[in-house]
């Protein structure tokens, strides 16, 4: 399968996300797959590292990866539960790297955004620009939020913007400085008091949220 990238900054997860949601799209629901992720602890809210996504076709395994494209794992795939033989395998591609804490997400059967986002392709700020094309992306799965904010010391205020989804069951925050940031808690992608609590923790002195 063909995927168009969406060439965003720090976007490994969401990347993987709308890869995931063409997969199905065209393999159909049935069809066995994953996002494998790792970095830090499942119980920790923020998880850092870096996300690919994990498909069984032609009774094999296939690793899809923004950087790396596709590649066969070469693995059984009565292996596929195995998040730490998979990620062994996969973060072969990055020898400086240890897939620490590796785990499967895969996403729930939800409803298109009702209202979805607008890819602001001429956008000056990339920052919004680049939410703006993960937010029109995501939007046609699931709810999606996409919010511009103001960051930083009082004299300097920069502009930026985030997407809020939920997969996994995970609240889930993307922005192009800090990548995609899973919150275990449970909240609505609409609820601009939890969402600038949120990226509060990620930016500092974060203030004015606002939908986009």
């Amino acid at each position: 399968m063909a995927h168009a990238p969406l060439g965003v900054a720090n976007g490994c997860f969401v990347e993987t996300v709308a890869f995931l949601d063409q997969w199905k799209e065209r393999q159909g629901d049935e069809a066995w797959s994953r996002l494998l992720q790792w970095g830090a602890r499942d119980d920790e809210e923020i998880v850092a590292g870096h996300a690919v996504a994990i498909v069984e076709a032609g009774g094999e395994l296939w690793c899809w990866d923004i950087n790396f494209g596709w590649s066969r794992m070469g693995l059984d795939p009565n292996q596929r539960e195995t998040a730490e033989v998979v990620a062994a395998v996969v973060v072969k591609k990055y020898p400086r790297m240890s897939a620490r804490f590796p785990l499967y997400r895969v996403d729930f059967a939800q409803n298109p955004a009702a209202t979805p986002p607008t890819a602001r392709l001429e956008e000056a700020n990339t920052a919004v620009r680049d939410a703006s094309l993960v937010g029109a992306r995501l939007a046609l799965k699931r709810p999606v939020n996409v919010v511009r904010f103001y960051f930083g010391p009082a004299d300097a205020k920069k502009e930026s913007a985030a997407v809020v989804f939920v997969f996994h069951g995970r609240y889930c925050i993307y922005l192009s400085e800090a990548g995609t940031i899973p919150f275990r808690l449970r909240g609505g992608v609409e609820n601009i008091r939890l969402i600038q609590d949120l990226l509060r923790r990620v930016l500092p002195s974060v203030t004015d949220v606002r939908k986009l």
